[in-house]
């Protein structure tokens, strides 16, 4: 069993401290943080809408990575969601000047794991204690098995969402309605329908042969001299256009060219899983496991590259982002 908390105050409950108001963040500073981060171009003008809209509803500045937008899929697998840290409910519920001190704690183990929140608040004369079961909270891929993080961190995941819901309960005039953390939603991969099978293939028809029609022989016109019948001609046999052979692919890695040209596309898929591992915090969870899915399903080297060239342009980004805001 662990826990986690942060120290109750002595402040007497009959003199809380006053809530700090929620803080203003302007249009355009939330814009130029979509334009930095490359996120512009990747969000239509309805998600971009969405995305300003909560962030200025709730006060919540992208630049102190207080909230996320992410984009998974394509087609009608797209999926937009804004989501927050759990940190963020944390600072919210600190803001407010009520809390008087939490703490968090893991028992059992496997199945039978729940997490534990206890929240006291100085207004209050008993603790919120709030607790959330692993069966009932993890994430699950379409075979069944947990996601990447849950498979990972199982316990800080399970943390995270207790208490992420235990501040909302315990704040909810400050907190209700405000995005979820990522260990909340659903996997990316149960948002997306269910894959449409190729039907078996039939055999093509085969193509009619068309016989020259014979026509009958004409007899000769005597005109001064015979004049000899002429034979028909064969009809003309279309011939199929040649196909022309596709242009040779050249992956690009941030610019340059293969940079692994002797690994094999295994090779490459744990190269991949490595790099998200050693970056994990410039991606959600979710967002690690629709790349790692878009490299799997890839049938050459070629799709793990393009995924691999994502990964590290995210991480790129995220760095631009995290220097302008420091």
């Amino acid at each position: 069993m662990s826990s986690v908390a942060s120290p109750a105050r002595d402040h007497p409950a009959s003199s809380p401290t006053p809530s700090q108001p929620r803080p203003e963040i302007p249009k355009q500073t939330i814009i130029d943080y979509l334009d930095a981060t490359g996120l512009s171009p990747e969000l239509n003008k309805a998600e971009q809408s969405q995305f300003i809209s909560v962030c200025q509803a709730f006060g919540l500045n992208p630049w102190k990575r207080e909230v996320y937008a992410t984009v998974y899929g394509e087609g009608t697998s797209r999926h937009f969601s804004v989501i927050v840290g759990y940190e963020t409910y944390l600072k919210r519920a600190e803001r407010t000047g009520r809390l008087d001190g939490w703490s968090s704690r893991i028992e059992g183990s496997g199945p039978d794991m729940k997490a534990i929140v206890e929240i006291h608040r100085r207004d209050w004369s008993q603790p919120l204690v709030h607790e959330v079961y692993f069966t009932e909270a993890v994430q699950k891929k379409k075979d069944g098995t947990p996601t990447s993080f849950w498979s990972k961190m199982p316990r800080f995941q399970l943390k995270k969402v207790a208490i992420s819901q235990g501040m909302r309960l315990a704040f909810p005039d400050e907190l209700g309605g405000l995005p979820y953390d990522a260990s909340e939603l659903p996997d990316a991969e149960a948002l997306a329908p269910a894959p449409v099978l190729p039907s078996e293939p039939t055999e093509p028809k085969a193509t009619e042969k068309v016989e020259p029609v014979a026509l009958p022989a004409m007899k000769p016109v005597t005109i001064g001299l015979p004049v000899q019948a002429t034979a028909a001609p064969k009809p003309a046999v279309p011939q199929p256009a040649a196909t022309p052979k596709p242009e040779p692919v050249t992956i690009r890695f941030l610019g340059h060219q293969d940079p692994y040209p002797e690994e094999d596309r295994e090779v490459l898929l744990k190269r991949l899983d490595a790099y998200l591992d050693d970056n994990a915090e410039a991606f959600t969870e979710k967002h690690t496991d629709w790349i790692m899915e878009k490299a799997r399903k890839s049938q050459d080297r070629e799709g793990v590259l393009k995924m691999l060239s994502y990964a590290q342009k995210v991480v790129k980004n995220t760095s631009v982002v995290a220097g302008a805001s420091v």
